[in-house]
């Protein structure tokens, strides 16, 4: 009896840790996302800003100190316009839109947001979608500040050497890139000459990567990378060098007209000759 009396006392226990443990999670509403998948069919490029808002949750997810949204938002409002222009049917890929109050301010609702937004990513690969992933770089890390050993600095400007100069450059994931990523790549850096054109309004380029693809592990590439229709990462500035030049990220927007108009006839070849 008093045995049993005990084990009934533990389940209990045990029972009701279980629902104060489950009480104790955040309930993630997030989006139905099936429209957006299923809108991916009729879709010729897809637009990401991968990063998180300014005042959201920033596991090290809100880009160029911390603020890079600030940036990628217009300058892919601006291109989005550029494409439909042309003729593209595009969707602009907002971490955020996954779910439904469109906050992140915890770990639970940044981890269900995410796991839709590669799903997105995962149904744009599947329908031939043309990926293209817009981003603002850091500056210039001092080689203290960026790692243990300052005898790895990637580079020396005015007596300083940098752990970091971030700059212009188009980057690509070597665990994902189809024949399309790969040809796609090729027409921006060589025959079109995207990155130069950036250069052209005063932006640097990433030292050494002014003629060629930079290769990195990238979560967003890992998935996009596959894409019959190409995918892509292109960092368009430094983001303070850009601020230090032209002021806001409207100001930024307005300067690098000529290399977005030039993106968006890049894209919209490419896409003509998919078909």
């Amino acid at each position: 009896m008093p045995s049993n009396r005990l084990r009934s006392s533990f389940f209990f226990m045990l029972a009701l840790y279980v629902v104060q443990a489950c009480a104790g999670r955040p309930t993630v509403a997030t989006e139905d996302i099936v429209p957006i998948a299923e809108a991916m069919k009729e879709v010729d490029v897809l637009l990401v800003s991968d990063h998180t808002l300014p005042h959201h949750l920033n596991l090290s997810s809100g880009g160029a100190n911390g603020e890079e949204r600030r940036f990628i938002d217009p300058t892919l409002q601006s291109l989005n316009s550029k494409l439909i222009n042309r003729g593209l049917r595009t969707h602009i890929l907002n971490v955020e839109d996954m779910v439904v109050d469109r906050d992140i301010q915890n770990k639970a609702t940044f981890d269900a947001a995410y796991k839709k937004y590669d799903q997105i990513l995962e149904a744009a690969v599947k329908h031939g979608v043309t990926i293209a992933s817009i981003h603002y770089d850091a500056d210039k890390i001092l080689a203290e500040n960026y790692g243990k050993n300052s005898a790895y600095a990637s580079a020396e400007e005015e007596g300083e050497k940098y752990g970091y100069v971030g700059g212009i450059q188009l980057i690509l994931d070597k665990r994902a890139t189809s024949d399309a990523t790969l040809a796609l790549a090729n027409r921006m850096v060589h025959r079109d000459k995207i990155l130069q054109k950036l250069n052209t309004v005063g932006f640097r380029v990433r030292p050494g990567y002014g003629d060629k693809v930079r290769f990195q592990n990238n979560l967003t590439l890992n998935i996009a990378g596959h894409s019959q229709g190409g995918a892509f990462l292109l960092e368009i500035a430094p983001q303070d060098q850009a601020v230090r030049l032209y002021g806001s990220p409207e100001k930024i927007v307005e300067a690098i007209e000529a290399p977005m108009d030039a993106l968006a006839d890049t894209l919209y070849a490419f896409r003509q000759s998919l078909q």
